[in-house]
């Protein structure tokens, strides 16, 4: 797939790098906290999201501690207030959110520091730190339910225990597992999806009674360094990342839990980037990589993955190094995405270019796409197709030489006749091919046309 270099100035933060964007547009960009950080440059780690009263936040761990930004309007992120440490080597914080609750663990301890956010949009409230014998810290929080489950630490040979939230601000210690180091897990219907990345397994355990957690199954693969994974909604497909060894991730057939199947193996687009988390929702699977950013993919043949967008955060070259985009979260109800990236902050992205783009469901009879009108144009030119059916679309354009120069659609749309603008901002004159791809029940339809910019 061709790509977009873009040289982007970030004047609010001070920020010029260059970065590869395909199919995605930010909406709005936080890089409040920039004067600390071990070892040198890196400021942030993992983000989350929260939503209530039809506002939505972003939560981010920073060197300094973890704040809570409203980012219901992109374009105006608002600090909502931060809650101190503790420190830790690369300021390492992980969050989750309960009920109007938000729960934070960090290698530098504290246990798992407990924060009310029903107080917002006004501010946040500090609540306390949990711990007790033998706990002070955690490396990842997973939540489930009333339930939270504490990954890695120095508690039960950094293994997995649950803690039961049954009053939100005083939780209860259930059941454990510590036969392998657990650095992150997944729950999904009680079944927990470790990921033991020192020892290269993804862990199955029964989690049914919270009292005692049961083994299932583990695997390994060639180049396993697995860690997080992550379910589709029916648990037919995982996914695993592995944070060094093959830098990949991984999709499996687990419908036979049994048996694992792997069905796709996903290499970034500039082929050089170690992946860090993933996440899946719906037909769409989410990653973060450490140096090329945001990642979308369409799985809805999940054998035969389709990026759909990508947004690189990092503002340095790429490579196979622990540092650019730390975490991405695309559970947001407006269908924002926010991601953290560990040098230069929060960003708020969306899916798809924002342009004009009208509809009329009762006149397309055929997959067909039309001339552009005006032929010649400049500076602004329209283009419609037709689609008689739901299909996955993409329409591009390329320049003579076959690079790709805009990506407009990259989504399933409903049957109907769509009508895009395309503004020829930063194009020189001359000839332009535009193309739609259509992908509905295993078939695919494409045509390719001419335009010509003048200027």
């Amino acid at each position: 797939m061709k790509i977009i270099i873009t040289f982007i100035c970030l004047f609010i933060t001070g920020i010029c790098f260059s970065q590869s964007i395909n199919n995605m547009t930010l909406l709005g960009t936080k890089h409040e906290f920039t004067s600390g950080g071990t070892p040198s440059g890196w400021h942030y780690a993992s983000c989350w999201g929260y939503a209530a009263g039809g506002r939505e936040y972003a939560i981010i761990g920073h060197y300094a501690g973890t704040t809570v930004y409203d980012i219901t309007n992109p374009s105006l992120i608002l600090n909502k207030g931060t809650i101190s440490g503790p420190g830790s080597f690369y300021n390492y914080r992980e969050m989750k959110t309960y009920s109007h609750y938000l729960y934070i663990v960090s290698e530098g301890g504290q246990g798992v520091q407990i924060v009310d956010l029903q107080y917002l949009p006004d501010s946040i409230h500090f609540v306390r730190s949990y711990t007790f014998t033998g706990y002070s810290r955690s490396h990842s929080i997973s939540q489930d339910g009333r339930y939270l489950y504490c990954n890695g630490g120095n508690y039960n040979n950094g293994g997995v225990f649950i803690l039961d939230l049954l009053d939100p601000e005083n939780p209860v210690k259930r059941g454990q597992w510590g036969t392998r180091y657990i650095h992150d897990c997944f729950i999904k219907n009680d079944t927990i999806y470790g990921a033991s990345v020192y020892d290269g397994y993804l862990v199955i355990l029964d989690a049914r009674n919270k009292d005692s957690i049961k083994f299932i199954r583990e695997f390994t693969y060639p180049g396993a360094v697995t860690h997080n994974a992550w379910t589709s909604d029916d648990r037919s497909i995982l996914v695993t990342t592995d944070e060094g060894g093959s830098n990949h991730a991984k999709l499996w057939d687990i419908s036979n839990l049994t048996a694992q199947v792997q069905i796709a193996d996903l290499m970034p687009y500039d082929s050089a980037s170690m992946v860090h988390n993933a996440y899946i929702k719906g037909d769409s699977l989410y990653l973060s990589h450490y140096r090329a950013g945001v990642i979308v993919y369409n799985i809805s043949n999940p054998s035969s993955p389709v990026e759909v967008g990508h947004y690189d955060t990092y503002p340095g070259a790429n490579g196979t190094t622990y540092q650019g985009c730390w975490n991405v979260y695309p559970y947001l109800p407006s269908g924002n995405i926010i991601a953290s990236d560990i040098s230069t902050g929060l960003y708020v992205l969306k899916l798809g270019k924002q342009v004009s783009i009208t509809t009329n469901s009762e006149t397309a009879e055929k997959f067909s796409l039309s001339q552009n009108y005006p032929n010649p144009f400049n500076p602004l030119t329209t283009i419609t197709y037709h689609i008689p059916q739901r299909a996955f679309v993409k329409l591009q354009v390329f320049d003579e030489l076959g690079r790709e120069v805009n990506s407009f659609i990259n989504a399933v749309q409903e049957k109907g006749s769509y009508s895009v603008e395309f503004k020829s901002e930063g194009l020189a004159s001359g000839i332009y091919f535009y193309t739609i791809t259509a992908q509905y029940n295993g078939k695919e339809f494409v045509q390719t046309k001419k335009m010509l910019l003048t200027k």
